[in-house]
């Protein structure tokens, strides 16, 4: 009696949507995609479908990794800029790299709307890879330009507190730049991937492969940019400048941008047109349910027959979403489907006379899939959350210890965490190899046997695992930093004489629990929302990270009133300003058993979860379908991989 989002093949699940099942829109040099009949692209044979496909992937991949280092190279060391460069105190700088973080992660939902209910994904991330490239050239100039920012302040002034702060017009500058990101950002960010996606075909078993693997070389990317962001080009901001720290991505930005508008020109991208927005639909079953909600459900011990009495779109389903069959879970929604006078409410074509009173079945499912997923996101936010606090506190333990390379080489702080980027781009192919092989052989080895439940590593077994070697890289944290304390109060109490690489250890493990739990996420949200809300799934992907930038702060503020009140009221909390004076050790432990509480949590909500596709023994099934849980991208043949290879 677990909960359920059912509609047929899970394999039809793997891709947003097929360009078998819809038309497929071959991207213009004017980049329409919705204005003229679609073509369909006729078989050209193995060989011209993977030049089409790898060809339209490497040249999206290679402008998402240009966007996602210039982004990067601004975002992540923002604190730090808006410090050494603005001349703001330490406060103020944090509360603004913590609301342009928020802002610029909740984005993505308004692109969402925007590209499924106006202008389609290609369209979308069109202009936001524009305004992407207009933000970073802001930024730069804001670097750059002496008029456009404060002086520079030395050590001594700053220690002084008499350093110039920044004018109107600095600010005013910098934030134009900054509010161009976001925008830029709720663009791309929600239609990079599934447009990626879009390139594929479900029905084909080669396509089917090479997009089980898209998710993590996707990722992968995002995880390598990053990583150069934080070395390469963070050395270049501390090391020589701010301004050509910024200028160098932004360039690559650029010529990767031209790449991209070439590739449109050519006509290899597969461009889907917009479906309508899925918000309207949402409230139209609730607020029909609410009024229905005195009707009893038809044949309520017979869900077929109920299927039957309940309103079905005659026109049949569209061509590019994929049909949901109803389900006995949260049946009072099933109400909005009841049709109490057919004459009034429904029209003679078989549409819905009024839609905010009567429903079809497959807009009832939909929201079901919606609600259905929101207990295992809470328990993605919660991962983000504690990433947020490891990577975070990690930068200021780095503060405080020996960041020399050789003798005469060192590297800003911030460059320790790109091990943790490095780990998650480097764990992604071990365990796509690796565990789900072994874990695939396993599967098989008992389906010999007789047992048909093996299916090797599930997308929710993939996501508990990350959320376990989470918690461990917290205990190994602790367990360095009591070490780094107990050397810096040795040696005079300021800085510990120990290597910062004595902190890659919880990076690379932490790094380890994302290539589990953040690329498990994605492919979950993807692979589980309904067809359409592909969009939607990406955008909510990214709220669950700007939600956990304030949750980690709420987290580090609860622990230090408690811990006061524990020390007689002294300013020193366990995450104190001063981490020499503080006990972060203790707060890794907290960490630690929080992120055990959240794997409980998640194994609850996965006790009573059911996979889209798996059919539950009161729904109805299709005689023709063969459902098996949604399984890991990496369970997919190796062999079918070689689309990306092109």
């Amino acid at each position: 009696s677990g909960q359920t989002c059912e509609g047929g093949r899970p394999e039809a699940t793997m891709a947003s949507r097929s360009p078998a099942a819809r038309d497929e829109h071959v991207a213009a040099a004017s980049g329409d995609d919705g204005g003229e009949e679609a073509t369909r692209r006729r078989p050209r044979g193995w060989r011209a479908i993977a030049f089409v496909i790898g060809l339209s992937l490497h040249l999206h991949l290679s402008v998402y990794a240009a966007a996602s280092m210039a982004s990067n190279a601004f975002v992540t060391p923002l604190t730090s800029y808006l410090i050494d460069r603005y001349n703001m105190k330490p406060n103020a700088a944090t509360n603004a790299n913590n609301i342009f973080s928020g802002a610029l992660n909740f984005s993505p939902v308004v692109g969402a709307f925007v590209a499924d209910a106006f202008w389609g994904r290609f369209r979308t991330m069109l202009f936001g890879i524009v305004l992407g490239i207009i933000a970073m050239a802001v930024i730069t100039l804001s670097a750059t330009v002496h008029q456009l920012k404060p002086p520079s302040c030395s050590a001594l002034d700053r220690q002084a507190g008499t350093c110039v702060g920044p004018s109107g017009l600095h600010r005013a500058v910098l934030y134009a730049g900054m509010a161009l990101l976001v925008a830029a950002a709720g663009g791309t960010n929600p239609t990079g991937l599934p447009f990626g996606a879009d390139q594929f075909d479900a029905s084909s078993e080669r396509h089917k492969g090479g997009l089980a693997r898209y998710y993590n070389v996707y990722y992968a990317i995002a995880m390598l940019a990053t990583f150069l962001a934080l070395t390469v080009v963070a050395y270049v901001q501390v090391k020589v400048s701010w301004g050509l720290g910024f200028a160098i991505p932004t360039a690559l930005f650029l010529a990767a941008f031209a790449v991209f508008l070439a590739g449109a020109a050519a006509g290899v991208y597969v461009l889907v047109p917009p479906e309508g927005s899925i918000f309207s639909s949402v409230a139209r079953v609730v607020v029909a349910s609410c009024r229905k909600r005195r009707l009893p459900l038809p044949h309520a011990g017979d869900l077929r027959l109920q299927e039957e009495a309940l309103y079905n779109d005659p026109s049949g389903q569209r061509r590019s979403v994929f049909k949901l069959r109803l389900t006995p879970q949260l049946s009072f929604l099933n109400k909005a489907a009841i049709v109490t006078d057919a004459a009034a409410e429904i029209r003679l074509d078989g549409k819905p006379a009024r839609p905010w009173r009567l429903c079809s079945v497959q807009q009832v499912e939909e929201v079901k899939c919606l609600v259905k997923i929101v207990p295992v996101w809470v328990s993605g936010v919660m991962w983000f959350t504690l990433m947020t606090e490891m990577t975070n506190y990690t930068f200021l333990q780095a503060s405080t210890m020996d960041l020399h390379i050789g003798k005469r080489f060192t590297f800003p702080p911030i460059s320790i965490i790109a091990v943790f980027y490095l780990a998650v781009a480097l764990f992604v192919p071990v365990y796509d190899l690796l565990v789900s092989g072994i874990a695939r052989r396993l599967a098989a080895n008992k389906a010999r046997g007789g047992d048909a439940g093996g299916n090797g590593v599930t997308l929710l077994q993939r996501q508990g695992a990350g959320l376990v070697v989470g918690a461990l890289g917290f205990v190994v944290a602790a367990v360095v930093e009591r070490r780094r304390r107990r050397s810096a109060l040795d040696d005079g109490g300021a800085t510990s004489p120990l290597s910062a690489f004595l902190l890659a250890p919880q990076l690379a493990v932490m790094g380890a629990s994302g290539a589990l739990n953040m690329v498990g996420q994605v492919e979950f949200y993807n692979t589980q929302f309904p067809d359409q809300m592909v969009t939607l799934a990406n955008a909510a992907f990214y709220c669950a990270q700007g939600i956990s930038s304030y949750l980690a702060t709420l987290v580090v503020n609860i622990v230090n009133a408690r811990t006061r009140r524990r020390r007689g009221g002294s300013d020193a909390g366990w995450v104190s300003d001063d981490i020499n004076a503080g006990r972060l050790d203790y707060f890794y432990y907290a960490m630690a058993v929080l992120g055990a509480a959240n794997f409980v949590y998640f194994l609850v909500c996965s006790r009573f979860y059911r996979y889209k596709g798996e059919q539950a023994g009161d729904s109805v099934a299709d005689p023709d379908d063969e459902p098996e849980p949604a399984r890991d991208s990496a369970s997919t043949g190796g062999s079918e991989a070689a689309l990306l290879k092109t």
